[in-house]
């Protein structure tokens, strides 16, 4: 096992080619010594140009530790677990394929891994970043939607109630070796939009003593393109995120009602917020945040997967 201030980047892609390309770019620029991080690749069968970017970029960047590494079982948890497998290193930093890094990202996470060698969990700041202008019709309340996740500018332990983000949360092998991995029955599979497999996760991590921490430091932003603000894909995608509450909750029918009871008291609550907008005659925003309720609601509702 290589020594704890060694890092493995992992990003999982699916048909992403185009940010995937730029995601690389911003890491071949990185500052940090090239020998202390490897840059691993997770191809989840993507049908794009997918292999060519990866064969290109190791190509023009012989200097850099990369891996391009298939996986063919459809579907996010099962790339990260397959992450898990091919690491080199202990400490395995999982960010998303469409994201803009500093130049000092990975040195100012390879600072905090040797400041903290006792952290096994931690999770960093994800800002926003549209490709074109910021729409005004999206509820502030709903940014996290986005991949807006910002607990502050200082170091902490996370609340129960919060916990790292898929697009930039580092996780150490031990935790892995204790607690098992990625529910696969959660996370994206394909072009359905899922979720919960980091909140489960994280649970278990919880439950078996692994305190999850904030690290301000370790910031990246998450970008955002027009596909992404189309009514189909918000739809489907707010669907997602109710059906796979109820799937993370199905072998806890007291959790799940009460998950049930908290999302009609959301509803109530977003009602309140969608009036204010309206207010300051931002119709858009109150519609959204309405439709966002309904859809999460008839999402975890929902009797079986399709068209989540």
């Amino acid at each position: 096992m290589k020594n704890h201030t060694s890092i493995t980047i992992a990003i999982c892609t699916y048909n992403r080619a185009d940010y995937l390309s730029d995601t690389l770019r911003y890491l071949s620029d990185q500052t940090a010594d090239s020998n202390q991080f490897e840059i691993l690749v997770i191809n989840n069968n993507s049908s794009d140009q997918t292999a060519e970017v990866c064969a290109d970029f190791e190509k023009e960047n012989s200097r850099l530790n990369f891996r391009a590494v298939e996986e063919t079982r459809q579907g996010l948890s099962f790339a990260r677990n397959r992450a898990i497998d091919v690491a080199t290193f202990n400490s395995v930093l999982y960010i998303d394929d469409d994201v803009r890094l500093d130049k000092d990202f990975i040195k100012t996470t390879l600072g905090k891994i040797a400041e903290n060698p006792d952290v096994k969990c931690a999770g960093g700041r994800i800002y926003v970043s549209f490709d074109e202008d910021e729409p005004d019709w999206i509820p502030a309340e709903l940014m996290p939607m986005f991949g807006l996740h910002d607990l502050g500018d200082r170091e902490k332990v996370y609340p129960k109630t919060n916990f790292p983000r898929g697009g930039n949360m580092l996780i150490k092998k031990e935790v892995f070796d204790a607690i098992g991995r990625f529910d696969t029955d959660l996370g994206r599979i394909g072009k359905e939009l899922l979720g919960s497999e980091e909140k489960a996760f994280f649970d278990r991590a919880r439950e078996h003593g692994f305190q999850l921490y904030y690290w301000p430091e370790m910031s990246l932003y998450h970008r955002i393109g027009q596909k992404r603000l189309t009514k189909e894909y918000l739809r489907n995608q707010s669907m997602g995120i109710g059906y796979s509450e109820k799937v993370r909750l199905q072998h806890s029918p007291g959790k799940k009602a009460v998950k049930l009871l908290s999302e009609l008291v959301k509803f109530a609550a977003s009602l309140i917020l969608s009036f204010g907008y309206l207010l300051k005659g931002k119709a858009k925003a109150a519609s959204f945040i309405l439709k966002f309720r309904i859809w999460v609601l008839n999402g975890f509702l929902k009797s079986d997967r399709g068209g989540a």
